[in-house]
C-alpha cells in the first residue's frame, strides 16, 4: 500500500500519531487499497478533544467488500474519535456516526470483476429477482427467449450470476449460467430522491444481437433504502460515476 498522507504542521498529534491511527483504521474497512492521499483538518485542541472537524481523502484501485473501485475521492466530517485510546497505542474507534460526501468512479473492468463474489453481486441478483418476480416481465422474458428459458423456473437464480458492464451511456445487465448469458439487459438509469434508480429506458438483449424495447420495465424503480443519498449516477466514456453521501457507522 502507498499512502501520502497531509496533515498540518506542528503538531505530533495531527502529524505523527493521527495519521497512522487514521491508515490502520482505513486498512480495516477496505480489503485492498491502493494509492492513498488524506488530509486531516483539524487544530491541536480539537484534536485533543476527540473531535476531527474534517477529513479529505481520495484512493485509488480500493476493494470494498469485493468491489472494485477505480476511483473515489470523498470529505467526511463531524468526526468523534476515542483519542485517548488512540495516544495510548490503541486502534481508533469511531464514538459515533459521521457523514461522508464524495465522488467515486468504477471502470468497465472494476465493475465486470466486482459482479462475483462481492456485495454488488448481491444486489445485482436482488435486483433480478425481483423483476422476474412481476408477471409482466417474466412474459416479456418467456417472449424473447423462449418460455422454457431455466431462469424462469429457477426463482432464487441460484445457478446464476449477474453481470454488468457500460454500454455507452447505458448499463448492460446480464444474467449467466455456466459462462453463457441466458437474459440481458440494457437501460439508461436516473436518480429520484435520493435513494431510487430509475429505469429511463429499457430494452432486452437478444443473442441475435438485437435490442427489443420492455413495456414492461418502463420506468421500473428500485429502492436502494432511505440511508442511502445518490446526487447523481452517470455512465459516459466508459465509466459509472457517482456522487454520494452516505452515513459511517462506529
Amino acid at each position: 500500500m502507498a499512502s501520502s498522507p497531509s496533515a498540518s504542521q506542528g503538531s505530533r498529534l495531527i502529524s505523527r500519531v493521527l495519521p497512522v491511527a487514521v491508515k490502520f483504521w482505513l486498512q480495516t474497512q477496505l480489503d485492498e487499497i491502493g494509492e492513498l492521499k488524506f488530509e486531516i483538518q483539524a487544530t491541536d485542541r480539537q484534536v485533543l478533544s476527540g473531535h476531527i472537524p474534517g477529513i479529505a481523502l481520495s484512493a485509488q484501485q480500493a476493494v470494498y467488500q469485493g468491489v472494485q473501485i477505480t476511483d473515489v475521492t470523498v470529505h467526511a466530517s463531524d468526526i468523534n474519535i476515542n483519542i485517548g485510546q488512540v495516544l495510548r497505542g490503541k486502534p481508533l474507534r469511531l464514538k459515533q456516526p459521521f457523514p461522508i460526501a464524495g465522488h467515486v468512479a468504477f471502470d468497465g473492468d472494476a465493475l465486470e470483476a466486482s459482479s462475483t463474489e462481492s456485495i454488488l453481486a448481491a444486489g445485482l441478483l436482488d435486483f433480478w429477482q425481483t423483476l422476474l418476480a412481476k408477471a409482466a416481465v417474466a412474459a416479456e422474458v418467456a417472449t424473447h427467449y423462449g418460455s422454457e428459458v431455466a431462469v424462469l423456473k429457477d426463482p432464487t437464480l441460484s445457478q446464476y450470476q449477474s453481470k454488468i458492464q457500460t454500454l455507452g451511456t447505458d448499463l448492460g445487465l446480464h444474467l449467466v449460467r455456466n459462462g453463457q448469458s441466458e437474459v440481458g439487459l440494457r437501460g439508461a438509469i436516473a436518480v429520484d430522491q435520493g435513494h431510487i434508480l430509475r429505469l429511463v429506458t429499457a430494452e432486452w438483449c437478444l443473442a441475435s444481437g438485437e435490442s427489443v424495447p420492455s413495456a414492461a420495465l418502463s420506468n421500473f424503480c428500485w429502492n436502494l433504502g432511505e440511508q442511502t443519498d445518490l446526487q447523481s449516477l452517470q455512465v459516459q466514456d466508459d465509466q459509472l460515476t457517482c456522487q454520494c453521501k452516505i452515513m459511517v457507522q462506529p
